[in-house]
């Protein structure tokens, strides 16, 4: 998976996106001057990026996608189990005493089958021949129609809501993937116009530190100063 090539979260630099934005929007003629690609149409394309990157909102309204699929799921499971325990009643008023015949019906063996949707999807898709296999001996204890038929509607429910499970898993790895890629073009843009202010704005050091690429803390220039202060200190060891 692409990693991200700078070290403070994504609304950072989303954030810091903005800031360059509206500071070039004032200063584009100096940026112009210095790189004539540095002009009016790229600080419109370059808004645009990240007004984009806002929009498509980051892994976390994936998580939230994934959740509501794993949600659906947990619902077809839990509807499963409610259905067993129905099931269970009649099985065992039709065949007391049949050890053998009760677990065909997941009598003694539920437990395994239970936490697991594949086991789950399979227990239910087999349970409706079990069923038609012994529907005469059950009719007989006045069960209800509605779970003699009810085994392979569950069954399709489950399946269904578990392929658009798995599905949404391998989407989220590559929508992750196709953001961080994206963003890493905006921190790239965005350490491109950093490094021609420093050109731009060489006699204005004011000016200057509003396009410095923040810190993890948030503060403009508290990673790069500290980076100086220990390579300051490194200096004065081997002068040592």
């Amino acid at each position: 998976m692409a990693e991200r090539n700078y070290n403070f979260k994504d609304t950072v630099l989303l954030e810091w996106g903005d800031t360059i934005v509206e500071h070039l929007k004032l200063d584009i003629e100096q940026f112009t001057t210095f790189d004539p690609k540095l002009n009016p149409g790229f600080v419109t394309e370059l808004e645009q990026k990240v007004a984009r990157g806002y929009k498509e909102g980051g892994d976390e309204l994936n998580v939230a996608k994934l959740q509501e699929k794993t949600e659906a799921v947990e619902k077809a499971m839990q509807e499963c189990r409610t259905y067993f325990k129905k099931l269970k009643y009649w099985v065992l008023d039709a065949f007391p005493g049949k050890k053998a015949i009760q677990k065909q019906f997941g009598i003694g063996r539920f437990r395994n089958i239970t936490g697991n949707q594949t086991k789950m999807i399979q227990f239910m898709e087999g349970l409706s021949d079990t069923i038609i296999q012994h529907q005469a001996a059950l009719e007989a204890t006045g069960i209800p129609k509605d779970i003699i038929k009810q085994p392979a509607i569950l069954a399709q429910t489950l399946r269904e809501a578990n392929k658009i499970q798995e599905l949404k898993k391998g989407t989220r790895t590559v929508d992750t993937a196709e953001r961080v890629e994206q963003l890493n073009e905006l921190y790239a843009i965005f350490q491109k116009v950093n490094a021609a202010a420093d050109s731009v704005f060489d006699e204005l050091p004011a000016k200057r530190d509003l396009y410095r690429a923040p810190s993890r803390t948030g503060s403009v220039a508290a990673e790069e100063e500290q980076e100086q202060i220990q390579q300051e200190e490194e200096e004065e060891k081997l002068v040592l």
